[in-house]
């Protein structure tokens, strides 16, 4: 590789990187440190990988340069990774060398951090000077409910996003019907979950063109693997509305859980052009044909007949060429009123159906009476035809009671 390319190579590969990550997080193959006059030896590579799952999956670890120091690199272990290996190679190959770099694994406790020191270091003979790189590398302690990075497409932040600040007000671009949080976490054993509240009319943001520093959005992919994933949630707000959105961030284990409060806000369309048309991305006075302008959310919304050309909620006024319009109904031109008879038979089925449930019901009823009725008499008759005899005193004569009933 000619030298100047080569000089040139650590420069694309961190523009190349993703702007969304603030804290200049570096991918393995990032770490690529050339020598500017190739008169010492240096780091042509260096890599972080955390101890390999029970499938051989090794999971990579991002570096970062440290602030203010040359050839001091940091990198940080979630919760759930209990050590690390160091992978480092030297430039010029055929006469520099690593040396006093463990081979074995780092192992830390959560919420611990370890110094290490690579010397780089000329084979015999070579003439070239060494190189030293400090290494600094600690791991979360798992009760972390910061998140690395939130940024929400197509509007700003305020205040600029910080991890611990813990409220924002997001101004949203009129153009933007979706609301894209885009959610770096800080741990990726942290879970995250996102809660919308209901939307409002906002009165006191008035219709304008938003412009500010946008919060962030990824400018392209890195290079080679990451430690962490950005994912995406999403929500929906009308013009001139807001809405508060939480992001609940339970830690990586799993004892602490803490928000992110965002009150996001869209300006409404100028009184001349009150209706957002979604499909165009713009205000208008007219929406397109087979949409109305719905005074309740501000936008064109599509009519509920597909072949209507002009309606007002569910009420069509006007249909599309080659259909015509009968008892409120889009049907074909020429096809007659089959559809308004098909809509006819219907509604008399539904009147015979409740005719007949209404006739069975009467009926019912009337033969429950007379059951009732009849069972009354006979169990009044079937009383009056029984006579229970009186009981006889001591003095009494039983068979003067018998002649006398006999005479009777």
């Amino acid at each position: 590789m000619p030298h100047s390319l080569r000089w040139l190579l650590p420069w694309l590969l961190r523009a190349a990187g993703d702007e969304f990550a603030a804290d200049q997080v570096s991918t393995p193959r990032d770490n690529v440190q050339v020598a500017n006059a190739g008169e010492s030896c240096h780091l042509a590579n260096l890599f972080l990988h955390a101890l390999a799952d029970d499938d051989g999956v090794a999971d990579p670890i991002d570096l970062r340069p440290k602030k203010g120091a040359e050839k001091a690199y940091e990198a940080t272990l979630d919760y759930s990774m209990a050590g690390y290996h160091i992978l480092a190679t030297a430039s010029p190959r055929e006469s520099c060398q690593i040396s006093s770099m463990s081979t074995s694994a780092v192992m830390l406790d959560p919420g611990d951090s370890s110094m290490s020191e690579l010397f780089v270091e000329p084979k015999a003979g070579a003439g070239l000077d060494a190189g030293q790189y400090l290494l600094n590398v600690s791991r979360l302690s798992g009760a972390e409910t910061q998140l690395r990075k939130v940024a929400v497409g197509g509007a700003y932040m305020v205040p600029g996003w910080s991890p611990e600040v813990r409220r924002y007000t997001v101004y949203l671009n009129l153009e933007e019907d979706l609301v894209r949080f885009q959610v770096a976490k800080l741990d990726n054993g942290q879970a995250v979950e996102m809660v919308a509240e209901l939307e409002e009319a906002d009165a006191d943001l008035h219709s304008r063109r938003l412009a500010g520093k946008p919060s962030g959005e990824p400018a392209g992919d890195h290079l080679g693997e990451q430690q962490h994933e950005t994912a995406t949630l999403l929500t929906t707000l009308d013009v001139g509305h807001k809405r508060t959105v939480q992001i609940q961030v339970t830690s990586a284990d799993k004892a602490q859980i803490r928000n992110y409060y965002f009150t996001v806000r869209r300006p409404p369309c100028p009184s001349e052009r009150r209706f957002f048309d979604g499909e165009e991305k713009l205000c208008t006075d007219i929406c397109n044909e087979n949409l109305y302008g719905s005074s309740t959310t501000g936008r064109c919304t599509r009519c509920m007949d597909e072949h209507c050309a002009i309606c007002q909620a569910m009420n069509c006024s006007l249909c599309f060429e080659g259909y015509e319009l009968q008892h409120g109904l889009c049907v074909v031109s020429g096809a007659g009123s089959g559809k308004a008879a098909l809509h006819e038979i219907e509604e008399g089925v539904s009147s015979y159906a409740w005719k007949h449930q209404t006739l069975v019901l009467v009926a019912g009823t009337v033969l429950l009476a007379t059951l009732c009725a009849c069972g009354t008499v006979c169990l009044c008759h079937s009383t009056s035809r029984t006579r229970r005899a009186p009981l006889l005193d001591e003095e009494d004569n039983p068979f003067e009671y018998y002649e006398e009933s006999a005479r009777g």
